[in-house]
């Protein structure tokens, strides 16, 4: 065997282990990309930058004459920096989901 002939079977075989690594790169950047896009559905994020989300609209509360009683405790609570205490308070008062309790919470404190 000549050195000629040593050399293009080592360089095939390098070839063959570099093609097998792209491979794998490549499946491996398939499966970060659709973990991403599971991500951004599931927060509700879309495009590609995350940091320009823009905060939903606080969900309506009903029985709007109570709501204001609601808001006088939240506002004070927020105030005091009582976040959290004001997000179960309004949990409990209008039986809200935890996400839509901090929501409108946010949107309060925000206003």
């Amino acid at each position: 065997m000549s050195t000629s002939e040593f050399v293009a079977i080592i360089a095939l075989i390098l070839s063959v282990i570099l093609l097998f690594k792209v491979y794998r790169l490549q499946s491996r950047l398939n499966d970060l990309k659709s973990d991403v896009e599971r991500l951004e559905n599931r927060s509700g994020l879309t495009g590609t930058s995350m940091s320009n989300t823009i905060a939903p609209p606080a969900p309506h509360i009903q029985h709007a004459e109570a709501s204001e009683e609601i808001n006088e405790r939240l506002l004070l609570l927020l105030r005091e920096g009582n976040k959290i205490k004001a997000i179960k308070e309004l949990r409990t008062a209008r039986n809200l989901s935890l996400k839509d309790a901090k929501d409108y919470v946010d949107h309060l404190e925000k206003r």
